[in-house]
């Protein structure tokens, strides 16, 4: 176990700025997403926020959090040696993220993926928009069963397979999907690969800030390491939220002023 089995006012407060923010996010998006073209991304972006400023509450409230534990008994020469592992678990986090970084992906992904029907080319990317997605959801709940897991073997074993999973999700965004994305022309190519490239450098965050975190090896102490969830998440959704909107906002202006 690593840290202490009771939040201090610094978390408290990290996760009451990760609530308002995200509701503020969700606001911000929706004014800023507009009535033209690319409504899809509005609504789904004010759902990332909104989601996640439902989670950030649960934790604020110490509703969001459970502790795990394990019993372990031996046999000594002194008779039965019964020890129990405490371990902390904000599993509104992982809830979180289980349902928000589809939403997120959607995003970019239908930004890459012109739409279309009845071809072969379109069921193969819906094939591709699947594929993505179940890495994805993968990734996380992976991720998950190596926070629970207290023998040190299995939770780094679940670890690899969450970044295993994870790898398979960027290889797949900057292979085919940014392909797709090439096919629409300069514009669409050039919006995809700054949110791509903002998506893929925070996301490489979460894995090492499990490692170093609680969850992991206890190298940074909790307060360091739900302050830095917080602003990771707060970037990661409501920056990514306005950046993808406001952009396909643009394109839908470049559009009309080219027709």
């Amino acid at each position: 176990m690593h840290g202490t089995l009771v939040e201090t006012s610094t978390q408290q407060t990290w996760l009451w700025i990760g609530t308002i923010g995200m509701a503020l996010g969700a606001v911000a998006i929706y004014v800023l997403g507009g009535k033209g073209r690319g409504q899809h991304h509005r609504i789904t972006s004010v759902f990332v926020c909104a989601i996640a400023a439902c989670m950030y509450l649960l934790m604020a409230y110490g509703q969001g959090v459970a502790i795990f534990t394990e019993t372990t008994v031996a046999m000594t020469k002194d008779g039965l040696d019964v020890s129990t592992g405490f371990n902390l678990v904000y599993w509104a986090r992982y809830l979180d993220w289980i349902i928000t970084t589809p939403l997120l992906l959607i995003g970019l992904l239908t930004l890459a993926i012109r739409p279309s029907v009845g071809t072969e080319a379109a069921r193969d990317r819906h094939a591709l928009i699947a594929a993505v997605i179940g890495a994805d959801v993968l990734m996380i709940v992976t991720g998950f069963i190596g926070t629970v897991s207290f023998v040190p073997a299995h939770k780094y074993m679940w670890f690899i397979v969450s970044c295993g999973f994870f790898l398979a999700v960027l290889a797949a965004i900057w292979g085919p999907v940014r392909a797709a994305a090439a096919e629409q022309g300069a514009e669409v190519a050039g919006l995809y690969s700054r949110l791509a490239g903002i998506l893929s450098v925070l996301w490489f965050i979460y894995p090492i800030l499990w490692l170093l975190g609680t969850e992991g090896t206890g190298t940074i102490s909790r307060n360091a390491e739900v302050i830095t969830f917080a602003i990771i998440d707060l970037t990661a959704k409501v920056v990514f939220g306005i950046l993808l909107v406001t952009g396909v906002q643009k394109l839908s202006a470049h559009a009309h002023a080219h027709a």
